[in-house]
């Protein structure tokens, strides 16, 4: 029989000696419309160094946090197949379970951390199985043993073998893949080379097996699995390293005993998600080093869909990179945002229509309307260089204002953290979304937080004091040297605009010299108190004489025993502290949009964001089933009302529209003869039940419906679907 003929249709390929290069380099890099059009711009250059930097600062900050748990579980792997007390277990497999919480996007960066360091310290042979990759024990084994032998490559199957000579390497087939030839590469690898040195050489070539996602697997494929390699584990140094995003007893109500024996578990506890994303936040977003910064809504937003939702970190950075976007995209002034070095520069390259823009601000009409001289705020519009350097002024006491903000924020929460009732919060996450909403100074809860404060021990108070200096300091070494702010731009009509040099460094360095006079004095006061008490003489003869009126000899008796309780040294000082306290915050937390041209920096734009970054798929099924217009933007799916319907629509949507006029059950047959009549309105129904074509699309239309949700099949009658929705 020939090459092309065959029992069954089919298509013949002929390869004609074609070999697919597998290293092609791109000779060209063409940029797209967007870097053409854009990459020039002012606003597009802050933006993309700006999240550089944040990039840099995530990646030092991931490293760090986990670099802890990585080493302990590096250290586990190398402590295997090292040791004599290790050789008479011939079936248990090392295996370490790593908790690592149900933020299930998080775990892709977490566990390629994890490989690239057991790669550089342990061993090259690493095998990374998802669940989606082994539904059956057969491709869970046959995709172990290649990545083990081959590295992460995709699992191919080659047909000849000057595919294999072509590429350089002699691969293995898809149905070679099994323990048995694992074994024998093994051997030829590492035992071979050395035979007395058994032991040293299986410490050099460990096969580390990660199953990043335990819940998901089928429990009688890895039980299975396990089984399979305890057999082998006597000469195969395997070391198994699960994830698992619950807890450890998932593991053990997975495996039976006969299984869960032949494993020798360590657990090992990740980082709970929300205490990383207040790492992160506290540490990179919530920093006055950080130009681009969230309104009090923004900030909710964003945190209510961590917190309700996915508890995903890279979720959240996303969503504050696409916030972040929104912020710069095609606004000049927002290049503004940026590194306080810079103000200047940035600002004297601004055009006549970047100024107005910025003029148009809403926070720069109270800024106007507060200047007392005439001249200024005429000299503000007609003169642009007068507002540049009126606008360089403000953009760099608003960056001083920033910079106490957050130090604010933080000796605040030094003090009320470990308050009774946590009014105010335990983290700076916390206290920001209240801080940035109002001035929490004026709140209930504030005042209440400074009564407890006033009843707090002399020892308490001194370490509290101590942790706000340690703050402090650690806040004035990271101040880079900058210029100092000029009193007075260039011309003479802007001496008379009001400037507010109580923020800044200079305001930081007044804090820390009345906190250290303030903890001298607490530490130095006594503490005993005196008692006065007034000696009341007893008119016995009034008494007798009045023997009836029991309120009077109540009133005396009291008046005998009452005492006048004088306030000690400490009590003294820690009013006065607490004092101090109040109006230091007071001036420091004022609300962010209290400030002018805050919006340069601060992004409040949540009603464009919330529906890119919460998603409703019910009404965007319901949108493009109701009004296809609003996705396809063509002119034939075009209607006079939402409720009309057109035999240019899609049959999906015709079908849709139809079964929203029945009732709770549909009967088939009358939903169909609807359809028909929109479908054919010019054929008579006989015409249209003989017409073939079209019962293909309804049955299809209503799969399409039942596959959404929207009907299913109903067990009282045949012909009647059930519908879901109302």
């Amino acid at each position: 029989m020939e090459s092309t003929i065959s029992v069954s249709k089919g298509v013949f390929l002929f390869k004609n000696g074609f070999k697919k290069s597998k290293n092609l380099k791109k000779t060209s890099h063409h940029k797209n419309l967007f870097e053409k059009t854009c990459s020039k711009q002012p606003w597009y250059v802050a933006f993309r160094k700006n999240w550089q930097i944040i990039e840099e600062e995530i990646m030092e900050l991931h490293s760090r946090t986990y670099s802890t748990l990585l080493n302990d579980i590096v250290n586990y792997i190398k402590s295997f197949h090292n040791h004599n007390d290790y050789v008479g277990l011939d079936t248990i497999i090392p295996s370490a379970t790593l908790l690592t919480g149900i933020n299930q996007p998080d775990h892709v960066s977490q566990f390629a951390a994890l490989i690239e360091k057991i790669r550089e310290e342990v061993t090259p042979h690493i095998a990374m199985i998802s669940s989606q990759d082994a539904p059956t024990v057969k491709h869970l084994v046959e995709n172990t043993v290649w990545q083990l032998i081959h590295g992460n490559e995709k699992l191919e199957q080659f047909n000849d073998e000057e595919d294999e000579i072509f590429k350089g390497t002699k691969k293995l087939r898809k149905n070679q893949c099994t323990m048995k030839t694992l074994k024998q590469w093994y051997s030829t690898q590492y035992l071979e080379q050395s035979p007395k040195k058994k032991m040293h050489t299986k410490s050099n070539g460990s096969l580390v097996v990660i199953i990043p996602d335990f819940e998901s697997f089928n429990c009688n494929v890895l039980q299975d699995f396990v089984m399979i390699a305890s057999s082998y584990v006597s000469s195969l140094p395997i070391v198994f390293v699960f994830g698992v995003a619950t807890s450890v007893s998932a593991l053990h109500k997975s495996f039976p005993y006969h299984v869960s024996s032949k494993l020798l578990i360590k657990v090992f506890h990740s980082h709970a998600s929300p205490v990383y994303m207040n790492q992160v936040l506290e540490d990179i977003f919530l920093t006055h080093t950080n130009p681009f910064h969230l309104s009090a809504k923004a900030f909710e937003l964003l945190t209510d869909v961590f917190l309700f939702y996915d508890f995903s970190v890279t979720g959240l950075i996303q969503s504050i990179k696409y916030c972040m976007m929104d912020h710069y995209y095609g606004d000049n002034i927002k290049s503004l945002c940026c590194e306080r070095g810079k103000t200047e520069e940035i600002v004297s390259r601004l055009t006549a229509v970047d100024l107005e823009n910025v003029r148009q601000l809403l926070s720069f009409r109270p800024f106007l309307e507060s200047q007392e001289d005439c001249q200024a705020r005429i000299s503000m519009f007609e003169d642009d260089n007068f507002f540049k350097e009126v606008l360089c002024s403000e953009i760099n006491m608003l960056q001083d204002y920033l910079y106490t903000f957050y130090l604010c924020l933080r000796l605040l929460l030094t003090f009320v953290k470990d308050l009774p009732k946590n009014l105010l919060g335990k983290s700076v996450r916390e206290i920001y979304s209240k801080c940035a909403q109002e001035n929490v100074t004026t709140t209930l809860a504030f005042n209440e937080c400074m009564q407890l404060i006033n009843f707090q021990s002399q020892v308490k108070l001194v370490d509290s004091i101590k942790v706000a200096l340690k703050v402090i300091n650690s806040a004035l070494q990271g101040v880079s040297s900058v210029k100092p702010l000029r009193s007075s731009p260039i011309k003479n009509n802007l001496s008379s605009i009001v400037l507010n040099d109580d923020t800044g460094e200079n305001f930081v360095k007044a804090v820390r010299v009345h906190l250290m006079m303030f903890m001298r004095q607490i530490e130095s006061a006594n503490t005993e108190c005196t008692i006065l008490s007034e000696v009341v003489k007893e008119d016995t003869n009034e008494v007798e004489n009045v023997p009836v009126n029991r309120y009077k000899l109540k009133e005396k008796l009291l008046k005998a025993t009452r005492v006048d309780k004088v306030q000690s040294e400490f009590e003294m000082v820690r009013s006065r502290f607490v004092s101090y306290l109040e109006e230091m915050f007071s001036k420091g937390l004022q609300p962010p949009h209290s400030q002018p041209f805050h919006e340069i920096y601060f992004f409040g734009d949540v009603a464009s964001v919330r529906k890119q970054i919460v998603g409703s798929p019910r009404g965007a099924i319901h949108t493009a089933l109701s009004n296809p217009v609003h996705y396809l933007q063509c002119s034939c799916c075009h209607l006079p009302s939402l409720e009309s319907v057109s035999d240019s629509l899609p049959d999906v949507c015709v079908a849709y529209k139809l079964h929203r006029e029945c009732g709770k059950h549909i009967n088939l047959f009358d939903w169909m003869q609807a359809f028909a009549a929109v479908l054919l309105p010019d054929q008579d129904n006989d015409q249209r039940q003989q017409d073939s074509a079209l019962h293909i699309r309804f049955t299809r239309a209503v799969a399409e419906l039942q596959f959404l949700g929207f009907i299913k099949s109903s067990k009282r009658k045949t012909d009647h679907v059930m519908r879901l929705t109302w």
